[in-house]
């Protein structure tokens, strides 16, 4: 009888964490510039302080409150353990924005990783039932990373002619001058020269990171060139785009290593992340610096509208059936426009509109939805009055100098912009000191939305 009571217990136990308890893997991610690391500081940071009794993320708690969930009873950093991905260390970027010059913390180079239980106090009247447990595992990654995934699909050849047709254009034939003078003399057929090749790689490079670093220009392939992570060095990272007289390319040649290296480098991201990371994602919060990209004018905007979309047919990939391993379904997808502080909050829901129509690309059947956020407010609204008429503005310290005064970004638009909007463009877009935060974290982070986003991607769990 002892042993059928253990099992009916062990049973029973499974049924009420199977219930009550959920991992819900979220990963974080953005082009440069995008704000990934400061988004996932201050969402640790106001979930812990929300988890000690402060009301830093008002719309979780409303939507808590709504669904007859009760509150939010803890929240608690598990432990790392003996996890074999890079820890997330937000105490160290918490340092950064709490120092007595405050600073931004450095921006996301590699995979890093945390996870948060959160406990939710049900009210019900069944002890067993009176709590859920969520899990939050969360991954930070270069937004940069998921450019590679038209490369799983293409062939050397195939992916060398698309990137040359693309540095036949300005402005990237302007920063790539120096690359395409050296292609110029490299003979495809010549037998493999190890130091030519390299010399290459590392012009190539250079060129992605010209454009990038004074452009403005996102699109940019492989995206580990500009992001490399932990392996920038490795061997099968040294090649570059070819346009070659014969393929396949003769044995031995010059074409041949620089194909070779090119799928050992599609075999390598797709285990090292693809497989090991991406399949594994619940849900994705993409991060998009649209006025960054509005700023720096039409080329720009439009490179990065491209890496948008890629991104997000990218997400809605399921079952293998058009890529060539089988992720796990992502069922909700947030898309959010950052530096919402930058401008009034009369023109931050234009920001909203604005990233809906780049990640138009999310496949049918993946939830997705549009945020404007703040992951730190910077700045306060504000008036000003021009030849006679109030201006809506921001009031704002920017960084370096000691006195907080008023900008006019310039007009947003609602939509992807007109040609009209090029043509008589005026935008503004200062860097701001960060404000000054509790170093221990128990205060939280002043922000805009970032509950809106964690609420919309985890709202199925709240009831």
């Amino acid at each position: 009888m002892a042993g059928l009571r253990h099992v009916v217990a062990g049973a029973a136990a499974q049924a009420e964490a199977k219930l009550n308890e959920s991992t819900i893997r979220l990963a974080v991610t953005g082009l440069t510039r995008a704000g990934k690391t400061v988004f996932l500081t201050s969402l640790i940071s106001n979930l812990l302080a929300m988890g000690a009794g402060r009301n830093t993320l008002p719309g979780l708690q409303a939507a808590l409150e709504h669904r007859g969930s009760g509150r939010l009873r803890s929240v608690r950093v598990v432990p790392a353990g003996a996890a074999t991905t890079p820890w997330f260390d937000h105490v160290a970027k918490l340092r950064d924005l709490a120092a007595e010059s405050p600073s931004w913390p450095p921006r996301t180079e590699d995979v890093a990783q945390i996870a948060l239980d959160l406990e939710i106090d049900r009210g019900a009247v069944w002890q067993r039932f009176r709590w859920r447990r969520i899990r939050l595992e969360l991954l930070d990654y270069p937004g940069e990373w998921l450019l590679d995934l038209p490369m799983l699909k293409q062939p050397f050849a195939a992916w060398s002619r698309a990137t040359l047709d693309l540095f036949g254009q300005q402005p990237r034939a302007a920063f790539g001058t120096p690359f395409l003078e050296f292609l110029r003399a490299v003979d495809p057929d010549a037998p493999a020269d190890d130091a030519l090749i390299r010399r290459g790689h590392e012009l190539y490079r250079a060129a992605l990171q010209a454009c990038r670093e004074k452009a403005g220009l996102r699109y940019l392939q492989p995206g580990r060139f500009v992001a490399p992570g932990a392996r920038a060095d490795a061997p099968y990272m040294w090649f570059f785009p070819l346009d070659q007289s014969r393929d396949p390319p003769l044995p031995g040649s010059n074409a041949a290593l620089l194909r070779d290296r090119y799928d050992a480098y599609r075999t390598e991201v797709r285990t090292q992340f693809f497989d090991r990371h991406f399949t594994q994602f619940d849900r994705q919060i993409v991060l998009v610096d649209v006025l960054g990209a509005l700023h720096a004018g039409r080329q720009a905007f439009e490179d990065t509208a491209r890496a948008i979309g890629e991104i997000a047919g990218g997400l809605a990939y399921d079952n293998g059936s058009r890529m060539p391993f089988r992720p796990r379904r992502i069922t909700r997808v947030a898309f959010a426009a950052t530096k919402a502080d930058h401008v009034p909050a009369l023109r931050r829901e234009n920001l909203v509109h604005l990233v809906r129509a780049l990640a138009g690309g999310v496949g049918a059947g993946v939830p997705a939805t549009t945020h404007a956020v703040a992951s730190v407010l910077a700045t306060n609204d504000g008036k000003i009055t021009v030849a006679g008429r109030p201006v809506e503005v921001v009031l704002g310290l920017p960084l370096g100098e000691t006195t907080q005064r008023p900008f006019y970004p310039g007009d947003v638009p609602s939509g992807l912009p007109p040609e009209s909007f090029w043509s008589d463009r005026y935008f503004e877009l200062p860097v701001f000191t960060p404000p000054r935060v509790d170093a221990s974290g128990v205060a939280g982070i002043p922000h805009l939305g970032l509950d809106a986003v964690l609420t919309a991607l985890l709202k199925d769990l709240l009831a």
